[in-house]
């Protein structure tokens, strides 16, 4: 990660993606920081995305449910985290751009009902299963993610247990 800036993922991937189809999100350092905090009643309003989609997902669904100006960003100081290899990087960046892809179709940005592939080809040096004069081989990674619906949704379907006092 940079000192002023994001790590990898958000610089080549999550930024450029961002300012392109929700520019008013360009503002934000770290959108993929991993940390955020909200008011209850406004978190329990918008679908959670399971994997690396989570931040990207709230930021958009929360730009859309509540716009920019209750949205805010807080610098937590220095934060370490272990890099991760550039395969990894490549499984997370599939999991944000399915993310961005499903709120893209939801405004109408992209085709309804045209789902993209959730399987990734990826190519690692040496393996047991090399190609011929190449000295790798392919590995395909599921990168699919779920959506939750929102918690506010649940509360209605779910009957709340009640808890006896002591």
């Amino acid at each position: 990660m940079e000192q002023d800036g994001g790590g990898r993922v958000t610089e080549l991937m999550a930024r450029p993606l961002l300012n392109l189809f929700w520019p008013e999100l360009a503002g934000f350092v770290q959108p993929l920081a991993g940390e955020y905090a909200g008011r209850r009643d406004v978190l329990a309003q918008v679908p959670f995305v399971s994997g690396y989609g989570v931040e990207t997902a709230m930021m958009i669904d929360l730009l859309d449910l509540v716009g920019l100006d209750a949205m805010a960003q807080v610098d937590l100081g220095e934060r370490k985290h272990r890099h991760q290899d550039t395969a990894a990087l490549g499984r997370m960046s599939a999991q944000i751009m399915l993310t961005a892809w499903s709120r893209l179709q939801r405004r109408g940005w992209a085709t309804a009902g045209l789902a993209p592939e959730a399987l990734l080809t990826q190519f690692r040096r040496g393996g047991s299963d090399t190609l011929p004069n190449l000295d790798r081989e392919i590995v395909v990674s599921d990168v699919s993610i779920e959506e939750r619906p929102p918690l506010a949704e649940l509360r209605h379907r779910v009957p709340r247990r009640r808890v006896a006092a002591a």
